[in-house]
């Protein structure tokens, strides 16, 4: 797959360690919500970023520094530097029409689903975001989901929105409001317990699986859910939840 060439034009801070990349891409793209680039910064490295959104020949992502790659980014990417792309990869999420949809993010897992949520209002649907943040401090972009939807905060140390984690949010939500379908995206263990509740009520999940992505064309294997076989540059990252369960399951099993 040939390298799209972009420059970034705009970088935002949003929290401690999480900034908001734009790019203007030399040429268009159609990436479905869920689906993700490889991007390329020459003799650093290449990292998977799903996309935050996407219009014509303009790219939006958000990146945590969490190692090497995203470090020399924050560091040293800024307006008018020069990135590569390579995608749209993978499988995205469905998007529904007129349904009432809900959303559930842990931290930056909040980045597809920002996307998704623009989406499905466009196609009619009821959507409701339920974002999780550990604190105050670390909450960002509750102002960019409520262009799109109704949403909800929960915080696990402050005041901005529901005290207590977003698990125990999505519980109450769930006791007073009906959902067609789920969408999910953060820390596994978040979206096992997000897919388990919500499975248990009868209501389709999708989560966005995260794993070490190499090739992101799903040759080399570096990304196979074991003992599923799955790729998930390839067959993914998109999952219905019924398949984390699986996976959890088997992780139970080796272990005991």
């Amino acid at each position: 797959m040939i390298y799209i060439r972009g420059v970034v034009e705009e970088v935002r801070k949003l929290a401690e360690g999480i900034k908001e990349y734009l790019v203007k891409l030399e040429r268009e793209v159609s990436p479905v919500p869920g689906q993700f680039a490889m991007l390329w910064i020459p003799r650093v490295g290449e990292i998977p970023l799903s996309f935050a959104d996407a219009d014509g020949s303009r790219a939006r992502f958000i990146l945590a520094r969490v190692g090497r790659v995203t470090g020399f980014i924050h560091e040293k990417i800024d307006e008018g530097s020069r990135i590569y792309l390579r995608g749209p990869l993978g499988r995205g999420f469905t998007q529904v029409s007129g349904e009432r949809c809900l959303l559930v993010s842990g931290g930056y897992g909040l980045a597809p689903l920002y996307f998704l949520a623009k989406r499905l209002r466009e196609r009619g649907c009821h959507v409701k975001m339920l974002l999780g943040f550990r604190s105050d401090r670390e909450a960002f972009y509750r102002d960019e989901f409520e262009r799109f939807c109704e949403v909800e905060v929960a915080v696990e140390e402050g005041f901005a929105g529901f005290r207590g984690t977003v698990i125990d949010l999505l519980e109450r939500v769930l006791e007073r409001e009906s959902f067609e379908r789920v969408y999910t995206c953060g820390k596994e263990e978040m979206m096992i317990e997000v897919s388990r509740r919500c499975l248990d009520k009868g209501i389709p999940v999708e989560v966005s699986l995260e794993r070490y992505i190499r090739c992101g064309v799903g040759v080399c294997g570096s990304c196979v859910l074991e003992p599923l076989g799955l790729r998930v540059c390839k067959d993914g990252p998109v999952f219905d939840g019924t398949i984390l369960l699986r996976l959890d399951e088997e992780r139970a099993r080796h272990d005991s």
